[in-house]
């Protein structure tokens, strides 16, 4: 049974676009829930609720009377939520109905998924010290396409940048349309080339603008190669320090070492819009099991921080919840 009590802010898998809700009055079968955002009222049984609780955390950005506001300490009393913001405590019950970005577990059931490519992506930006020359070279590039950039490559280490359509925020130097660039290499004549490295202008405000939008944060994508009704959930946890941890958890909970989505599916994903519709029962059984197995996970190495999750589930997951299989 769901623990929903008045005051508490919950959202509607089946109509996420209704916003955050509160909850007017809650019995052992029946809750009622008012959605301020759209004016609706709205009764659901506790047996086949399509609620999520919305929890935000430390680090997470939230709205309120429409200043975005970074939460910097979490509390909970009797079930309710308190966030402090700007030395002020805050209670779940003035949130706005319309949040600019939902915790990122919030998002994989009410279907809020970005491109199962821009994990990857969010990754390698998240532990861009971490990388190698090859690592960060791939990385580079890969943010400047996904702002808009076109590139083309001229020799090894060395590519043609085509900025026309170049849009990265608070990036003011002017650029040409086309422009020779470099990675540092064991060749470092001046070609007349840009050097394009990690304390580039372009490249560091390209990372930062792409960390904060939250792109990449939850994910969902279907491996043919997974056997079927299996699942892998990733996660990226971190600490304040920024130092970083990857895991990947089985749905029988056994954490894999490495894993990674079959090349074919990741490029089939690249860009798919799924309807997770059909998956909700599965989702109900079994991720919020292999979130808190990733939680238990990174809590013992103090990473607490979730930075971006994506489930991986074979062709056949959809099956899964449904009695009698």
């Amino acid at each position: 049974m769901l623990m929903i009590r008045p005051g508490q802010r919950w959202s509607s898998t089946a109509e996420p676009e209704l916003g955050l809700g509160t909850i007017l009055r809650s019995d052992n079968r029946q809750a009622d829930i008012v959605f301020t955002g759209c004016g609706e009222l709205k009764r659901f049984t506790h047996a086949a609720s399509p609620l999520v609780r919305v929890r935000f955390a430390v680090g997470d950005h939230i709205t309120i009377d429409g200043r975005a506001l970074e939460v910097e300490e979490v509390g909970e009393t009797d079930g309710m939520l308190r966030y402090r913001c700007g030395g002020e405590w805050r209670l779940e019950g003035a949130l706005d109905p319309e949040q600019a970005s939902l915790p990122i577990d919030v998002r994989l059931p009410l279907n809020a998924c970005d491109p199962s490519h821009l994990f990857d992506l969010r990754s390698a930006a998240l532990a861009a010290a971490q990388l190698d020359q090859s690592g960060f070279e791939q990385l580079a590039l890969d943010l400047l396409t996904h702002f808009g950039g076109r590139v083309a490559p001229l020799t090894p280490h060395r590519f043609l940048l085509d900025s026309r359509e170049l849009s990265v925020p608070d990036f003011e130097q002017a650029l040409p349309a086309s422009l020779p660039c470099r990675f540092p290499s064991e060749h470092a004549d001046d070609d007349g080339s840009t050097l394009l490295d990690a304390v580039h202008p372009l490249y560091a405000a390209a990372r930062r603008a792409f960390l904060a939008s939250g792109a990449g944060g939850a994910s969902f994508m279907i491996d043919d190669s997974l056997p079927a009704r299996s699942a892998v959930l990733q996660t990226v946890f971190g600490r304040d320090d920024g130092a970083l941890t990857a895991l990947a958890v089985d749905a029988k909970f056994n954490r894999l070492g490495s894993f990674q989505p079959n090349a074919q599916s990741l490029y089939r994903a690249r860009h798919a819009v799924i309807d997770m519709k059909p998956y909700r029962r599965s989702l109900e059984a079994i991720y919020p099991n292999l979130l808190q197995a990733a939680r238990e996970e990174a809590g013992q190495q103090d990473m607490r921080r979730l930075l971006a999750l994506r489930l991986v589930v074979g062709s056949e997951f959809a099956l899964f919840g449904k009695n009698g299989r």
